[in-house]
Parts: C-alpha cells; structure tokens; sequence
C-alpha cells in the first residue's frame, strides 16, 4: 500500500509542475519570471540540438570536419562558461543572489540564452550553405547541394 501511494505521488509532481507553468508574457513573480527565463534558455538549448542534429546528418560523409566540430563545440560550451563567469563573477563561497540580487538567476539564464542563439545562429551556415561561387566557405556545402 505506501508503494503505491509513494508511486502515485511521483506520478502526480510532474502533473503538479505543468498546472503551475507560470504566465510568461505577463509574469508576476520573482519565481514566475525566473521559470520563464528558465523555459526560454530551454527553448533556445532545444534549438541549438536540432541544428546540432541536422548538421551531423547532412555531412555524415565529411567525418574529418564532424571530428573539428564536435571539438569547436565543446570549446564554445567553455567559453559559453567562461563568458558568463566574466559577466558573473562571484568569489568561491559566494552567493550570486547576494552580490547581484534577485534578478540573478533570471540576468545569468537571460544571457546563457542569448550565447545560446548566437551560437545556433553561427552553426546554421552548415545548414544554409554557401552560395555558388563562395570560394572561402571551406567545409560550408554549396546551398545548391543541401537541398
């Protein structure tokens, strides 16, 4: 019997998150515009994987360049951090909140988001293409071929 009542509770708390989805055009809350600063950075990740995705399909053939890709991103995820450390900075043992105020955790995901679209943005180019006769595209397909 305390199994399934235990299970039942689980079962029910991500029921319980989706009913208190705050309103984020007009968000009341620190909490509220805190979560809805929280949903766009997950909106701008979402993003950023499915063009991740696409590019891995569309040059599954050219490894070498996946292999300088795979690599440039995990540089970008460090300098994603590093850049809003800089933004940020916050001494060991240091709470953010304390230094920057309530607004922190909305600022700090405000900006990961940004980084975030600005990055998708520049991996796009492998999806666009190049236009015909670009001689400095380099691994960017001729938009011609990517259709």
């Amino acid at each position: 019997m305390k199994r399934a009542l235990a299970f039942l509770v689980c079962a029910a708390l991500p029921l319980a998150a989706v009913a208190q989805q705050p309103d984020c055009k007009a968000p009341g809350t620190q909490l509220e515009i805190d979560a809805c600063a929280g949903a766009d950075f997950s909106k701008a990740d979402a993003e950023l994987n499915s063009v991740w995705k696409s590019i891995l399909a569309k040059y599954k053939d050219q490894p070498q360049f996946l292999d300088k890709l795979k690599a440039s991103q995990r540089l970008w995820l460090q300098f994603r951090d590093a850049e809003l450390e800089a933004l940020y900075p916050v001494a060991k043992g240091q709470d953010a909140r304390v230094q920057y105020g309530s607004m922190y955790p909305t600022c700090y995901t405000g900006a990961k988001a940004k980084l975030t679209r600005q990055r998708t943005e520049q991996l796009k180019v492998w999806l666009d293409g190049a236009q015909e006769g670009d001689t400095c595209s380099g691994s960017i397909k001729n938009s011609a071929d990517l259709k």
